[in-house]
């Protein structure tokens, strides 16, 4: 349990938050790509560190997303036409780049340059694996893209899906690497669900078994390994070891064969936030059946997966208002 006011200073991310200042150091997860699936299709909003904003892919195939309100009247742009390498205002036609740059005011006279003195916030956004990442901090501390192994495998060695949950994100994180929930949660299905089951007699077995795992936690450094410790056969015990990263990325130790999984808890605002969940194999294609499981809300992509149990909403069916 923390005190009111450290819980606040971790909870909080909006643009002058201690921690929406840290956020804002790291490419963040904020679209699926088959989100904005081709170039010119339609604008999607995206509210991310308390910020709302407009996501959209130009006649070339470049990403960009800015504030999502018109400079002039502050209308939407998600009402916009994404049109000739620029997202047009639907109110009075004003057209803006990937870049926030306004490139056309239909009203002005052919030879004024009022164009290049209208620009709205803007952030680089880039396509990694099956995510795309913004990047919202200062331009001169940009760090590399992401590295990521599920970003960098081959597209079809890795998955990715997203989901709604109604906490903030200290509060999934928290959920998320907790081994003991394992046992209670997950025990009643680990056996069945497709994406687990090949390890109903090894790691299934022992998470099930002991319901008073012993945790270890050890800094790295770029974050924490935590460690949780069950009995196993007579001689022996089973660790699972969950790497946490600076500052919303973790890694769930696969079991047997399956592939590797985690999660990434982005900040939608204070009290709400995005579970990005990936899966990915390391050596070899995912097969159709196992893309099928994750589609279908196995393993780490189910609704009642973390900590956030009933409080969730698949991405497809949530309306951002």
């Amino acid at each position: 349990m923390l005190r009111p006011e450290i819980n606040q200073l971790l909870s909080q991310t909006g643009p002058d938050a201690p921690m929406g200042k840290l956020f804002r150091r790291y490419w963040q997860p904020v679209l699926l790509a088959e989100e904005l699936p081709e170039n010119d299709c339609p604008p999607v909003r995206v509210k991310i560190l308390s910020e709302r904003l407009i996501a959209f892919r130009d006649t070339e195939g470049r990403y960009g997303l800015m504030d999502e309100f018109c400079a002039h009247r502050g209308a939407s742009m998600w009402f916009g036409r994404n049109e000739e390498n620029g997202l047009r205002c639907p109110y009075h036609g004003w057209k803006f780049d990937v870049t926030g740059q306004a490139v056309d005011v239909p009203s002005e006279a052919d030879n004024s340059n009022f164009c290049a003195s209208v620009k709205l916030k803007s952030y680089p956004m880039v396509q990694r694996g099956p995510v795309l990442w913004a990047y919202l901090g200062d331009p001169e501390q940009q760090p590399p893209l992401p590295e990521w192994e599920f970003a960098t495998v081959p597209e079809e060695q890795a998955f990715c899906s997203k989901r709604l949950q109604e906490c903030n994100w200290l509060q999934a994180l928290e959920g998320g690497i907790d081994s003991s929930h394992v046992t209670f949660l997950h025990g009643g299905n680990v056996d069945t669900d497709p994406l687990f089951k090949s390890a109903a007699g090894g790691a299934n077995a022992y998470n099930k078994g002991d319901l008073k795992p012993f945790f270890e936690v050890i800094d790295h450094e770029g974050g924490l390994l935590i460690g949780a410790r069950r009995n196993a056969q007579e001689d022996s015990y089973y660790w699972r070891i969950t790497p946490w990263v600076l500052p919303n990325f973790t890694m769930v130790p696969p079991r047997a064969d399956n592939p590797v999984h985690g999660h990434f808890w982005v900040p939608i605002d204070d009290e709400h936030c995005w579970a990005f969940s990936y899966d990915y194999h390391p050596t070899r294609p995912l097969t159709a059946d196992e893309v099928q499981a994750m589609r279908d809300g196995y393993g780490v992509h189910s609704a009642n997966d973390a900590a956030t149990i009933c409080t969730e909403t698949p991405w497809s069916r949530l309306q951002m208002a």
